[in-house]
């Protein structure tokens, strides 16, 4: 014969165990101010967003924008950058001399962006700016430091 205390005893056992909390997921605090960005923006149209996006998504970064490729080989010889931002569908930048430059420089990462597509409203926003993100998290080829977390 099976004894019913014993049973109602485990079941009592069961419910007597607190229920585990689940832990909330952290919410990732970016600190990019070791950062030094150089974005390279031809078109007019394009700048603002580019440079407001870019803010937004590398909080303390240090980004200059320049509207040229001479201005662009003239920041990057006077100053050090850890990585250039261009779009190579702008006219004549994916064949430009600074990209074919920064393509083969190893000190510095070089990020291509669709500006056209920046700052678009839209339900992905999110996981299209961290998507983003997670291409200035990587280090440059030549580069000893840490990727950022």
């Amino acid at each position: 014969m099976v004894k019913l205390e014993d049973e109602e005893e485990l079941l009592e056992d069961d419910f007597d165990e607190e229920p585990q909390e689940e832990k909330p997921v952290p919410q990732y605090s970016y600190d990019y101010k070791s950062r030094r960005i150089l974005v390279w923006v031809e078109e007019e149209e394009n700048r603002q967003v580019v440079e407001e996006t870019l803010a937004f998504l590398l909080p303390l970064a240090t980004i200059r924008m320049v509207t040229s490729q001479e201005k662009a080989f003239e920041t990057s010889e006077n100053e050090e950058w850890d990585t250039y931002v261009v779009d190579l569908t702008e006219i004549n930048v994916s064949t430009s001399e600074f990209v074919k430059d920064a393509n083969n420089n190893q000190e510095v990462a070089i990020i291509a962006l669709d500006y056209a597509h920046l700052g678009k409203n839209n339900e992905n926003s999110e996981i299209y700016y961290d998507s983003i993100r997670k291409l200035f998290d990587l280090k440059a080829p030549g580069k000893d430091s840490e990727t950022q977390e």
